[in-house]
Formats: C-alpha cells, sequence, structure tokens
C-alpha cells in the first residue's frame, strides 16, 4: 500500500467519526424508548460529535435574532428533551449541542462586571434567542429584563442528584489533557466549573459527588430562581406535562398530535457519553499516535518491498 493511500485512510476514518451536518453538531439523540444498545452508540456517537466540534469548531449561518427566553434549569432535568421541543416550537435556543459556538460569550458571564444585557445581545446577533444558562448572575440579569420570558426545568430532587452523578465527571474535562490544549475548551473551563460544581453544591464543589449535598444544592437552586424571577415571567416546568403549560406561557400554538413532546438521551445516553468523554482523558496518547504509526508502517512496509524487488532484481 502506498503511502499517500494511507494518508487518505487515516483522514477518511477520522472525518467519519468525527462528521458535523451542515449546520453545526449533528443533533444525535436517542427516544426514551430505544433499546440500551441504541442508547449506548448513540452515546458514543454523541461523544465523537462533541470531539469534532472541539477540533474543527461548527458556526452556522443564523439570521439575528431577538433574546427572548432563557432557561434556568439545572442540567439533567429533561433540558435534552426541552431543547428539542422549543426548536420544534421556532427558537434557536444555546444549549449543549452550540456551546463551542459561543463558548466567548459564556466565557464573559463568569468575568467581574460583566454585562449580561451585552452578552444576550451578542446571543441575538448570532443567530439564538434562546439560552440554557444556570449562573446566579444571569438569573438576576433576567429578572430585570422585562422582555425576556423565564423557564425553570424541574424534577424530584433525589432522582435528579443520582442523575446528575453520571454527569459529574465531565466537569473536570476542560482542564485535563488532551482536552485543555483545545482553544475552545480552556475558553469554557471557568463557566463550566461555575454551572457544574459550584452551582448544584451551593458552593461546595470538593462534595460535587456526595448526594445529599447535591440534593441541597438543587433546592437552593430553584429556591433562588423563585425568590428572584417575577411570578408573571416565570414558569416552572416539567417534561412530563407535556406542551401545553409550555406553549401557553409561550404564547405559541401546539404541535399537532403527531408531534409528541420530545422525551430523548435519558442516563444511559449520557452515560455513555461521559464515559467515552473521559476515557479519552486516559488512552490519548493511543489516539494521537495511532494514525502516525499507520502511516509509519505503511511507508516501512512499502520500503520493505522495494527492498525485496530490489534484490530480485540483482540475483536475476
Amino acid at each position: 500500500m502506498k503511502p499517500d493511500t494511507c494518508v487518505s485512510i487515516v483522514y477518511a476514518a477520522i472525518a467519519s467519526i468525527t462528521a458535523k451536518s451542515a449546520y453545526g453538531m449533528e443533533e444525535i439523540n436517542a427516544d426514551v424508548n430505544a433499546s440500551f444498545l441504541s442508547k449506548k452508540m448513540t452515546g458514543v456517537r454523541r461523544s465523537a460529535a462533541i470531539l469534532s466540534d472541539m477540533l474543527f469548531g461548527s458556526k452556522a449561518e443564523r439570521a439575528p435574532k431577538r433574546f427572548q427566553l432563557a432557561v434556568v434549569g439545572l442540567g439533567r432535568t429533561g433540558s435534552t428533551s426541552f431543547h428539542s421541543a422549543l426548536k420544534e416550537l421556532g427558537y434557536t435556543p444555546v444549549h449543549d449541542d452550540e456551546a463551542m459556538e459561543v463558548a466567548d460569550l459564556l466565557d464573559a458571564m463568569t468575568k467581574d462586571g460583566a454585562s449580561y444585557g451585552a452578552i444576550a445581545a451578542a446571543f441575538g446577533r448570532r443567530g439564538f434567542d434562546a439560552a440554557f444558562l444556570t449562573t446566579h448572575r444571569f438569573v438576576e440579569w433576567v429578572a430585570s429584563a422585562p422582555d425576556v420570558k423565564v423557564v425553570l426545568t424541574v424534577r424530584d430532587k433525589k432522582k435528579w442528584a443520582r442523575s446528575w452523578l453520571t454527569v459529574a465527571p465531565a466537569a473536570f474535562l476542560c482542564e485535563q489533557r488532551p482536552f485543555r490544549w483545545i482553544e475552545s475548551m480552556r475558553t469554557l473551563a471557568a463557566y463550566n466549573r461555575e454551572v457544574m460544581l459550584n452551582v448544584p453544591t451551593g458552593g461546595r464543589p470538593e462534595l460535587y459527588q456526595d448526594l445529599p449535598t447535591l440534593e441541597a444544592g438543587y433546592d437552593a437552586w430553584v429556591d433562588f430562581v423563585r425568590k428572584t424571577v417575577p411570578k408573571e415571567r416565570l414558569l416552572e416546568f416539567d417534561v412530563r406535562q407535556g406542551w401545553t403549560p409550555l406553549c401557553k406561557f409561550l404564547g405559541k400554538d401546539e404541535p399537532p398530535k403527531e408531534k409528541p413532546f420530545p422525551h430523548i438521551n435519558d442516563g444511559k445516553v449520557v452515560d455513555a457519553t461521559v464515559k467515552a468523554l473521559v476515557l479519552i482523558t486516559w488512552i490519548w496518547p493511543i489516539l494521537f499516535a495511532l494514525p502516525l504509526f499507520i502511516i509509519w508502517s505503511c511507508v516501512a512496509s512499502n520500503r520493505y518491498r522495494k527492498q525485496v524487488a530490489d534484490t530480485s532484481k540483482k540475483d536475476s
């Protein structure tokens, strides 16, 4: 096999693993009723798509919009299903899939003296009219922004705490090799610490895997949002409630009956996604070296065959 053929094979393999749609990271999800294997495979595919965005970036072309909706429920409260529901209703929200596109804005939110009105306007200029954001200062800002509606996604706190443990290891990805060598991940590190360590634990990040601490942190966050955001602009929403209360609050028509409220990416999908990304922090030297080893092997094999051919010619 020729060396250039080997290079083509390596690039083709990388491209197939990290394939993205033309509109940013492909929305790779699994329905809650999918098989166990399907959910696990979906999780692995999502981790590959996330890695692709880290390495190659993803900035879709979007028309500017006015920022008008803040989703302030903690992760693992049905946020991925809710994200899909908002898209069905015509919104363009910032969630996990879009984080790399707005890493600089998320980082700006962690800075002292940040202007949240300016940050929200920047979201709008990039074509986003809604965002899933869970920092105290952002909630305080939306409370004072009369044109922004607020949704607090909720679930049973004990179930939430157990579910949160599946994503907790991802809190440190931005600071671990090889991810810390990627600019967008370094940019996200401060925001990631805030929303994955400080907020869920009520300011006790060292106890990020302690269930009672997480349950207390969940209660503290929900109480903070309730006390801060005016009641007339706040909807507490459980994704099991379906379209009716959400559409009434947003002033939207309900989708037809054949469009049920999304229920996607349960704990098995998330667990597989996080474990695949964490695994990379352990085996990254192999991943980096493998393409080089394949190319070297092809070159060495090609040289060996040439030497054998030359020797045969001399002998004859």
